[in-house]
């Protein structure tokens, strides 16, 4: 069952922007989808003219519809995303608000600030330092305990699935002294745990898309270093995580720095924050 029928492309003519435009063709081409392709402009122009002020390449078999509204980029997208029943966003880190960015120290345009802050459903976002290597074969999800990662595994393995992508599980942080470090299927008193913590993320789930989530690491020492360090390794094409929606401060420091290092997409999955007891497992991954 492919859960992505409805995908959203937000251009502004920029080359920054437009480099999400060949992630977001293949995407709509391998999974059937509809691409609504936005600009947000007072002064829309035909419709093949638009496309390619907009960088837009060939669309091959894709189905693209073009959008073209007056209004802020950023509520246009959040609009677009609950008119057309979007299910996933693709755009690029930077746009023309990329000299606002500059000053965040993410390589963050405040366009694509404000959506990934803010979207109901999973965004594709494309860091500073993304290297298209389509088509994509493999997955990394970031596991935490945290509501925002479950959902963020949930969302990977249903993606994975209408792909046919291997998605592997990472935990990075403190152990408790003794549990050992197990690179391959979690086992013993702390693999338990961090077992549990995958089945939770994959609880609304199918079998088939569960079947996507081939092997559950367990890592010491900061997330970011070691999910960039698995990236390069194994030449992962999309590097899932979830996050609370907040940038400011000392918030999410593991997002930021992919942001500024990743050469692969992200697929990042927002979750309101919970009271909620949840188990965790070693540090969490804000982000």
């Amino acid at each position: 069952m492919n859960r992505f029928r409805s995908l959203l492309l937000p251009l502004d003519g920029s080359p920054e922007a437009a480099k999400a435009a060949g992630c977001a063709l293949w995407l709509a081409e391998r999974l059937g989808a509809t691409l609504h392709v936005l600009h947000a402009t007072a002064q829309p122009l035909p419709g093949q003219e638009a496309l390619e002020r907009l960088r837009l390449p060939s669309a091959g078999r894709a189905q693209v519809v073009l959008h073209q509204l007056a209004g802020s980029a950023e509520t246009a997208v959040l609009d677009a995303v609950r008119e057309h029943r979007v299910e996933l966003v693709v755009m690029s880190a930077s746009g023309e608000s990329a000299s606002a960015g500059a000053a965040l120290g993410e390589g963050l345009g405040s366009v694509a600030r404000a959506v990934i802050g803010a979207s109901p459903v999973p965004v594709v976002l494309l860091p500073v330092r993304y290297r298209e290597t389509l088509p994509w074969r493999t997955m990394l999800a970031a596991a935490s305990g945290e509501p925002a990662a479950d959902r963020a595994l949930e969302a990977a393995a249903q993606l994975a699935a209408a792909l046919a992508l291997r998605v592997d599980v990472m935990h990075s942080g403190d152990v408790p002294a003794g549990a050992g470090i197990y690179a391959d299927a979690p086992h013993h008193e702390h693999g338990r745990q961090l077992q549990e913590m995958v089945e939770r993320g994959l609880a609304g789930c199918t079998a088939e898309e569960s079947r996507c989530v081939q092997e559950v690491l367990l890592r010491h020492g900061d997330p970011a270093v070691a999910m960039l360090d698995h990236v390069a390794r194994k030449g992962t094409g999309l590097l899932a995580l979830g996050w609370h929606g907040a940038l400011g401060g000392g918030r999410a420091p593991v997002l930021k720095r992919l942001l500024e290092e990743a050469p692969c997409a992200l697929l990042l999955v927002r979750a309101p924050e919970t009271s909620s007891a949840r188990l965790k497992v070693g540090e969490e991954i804000d982000g």
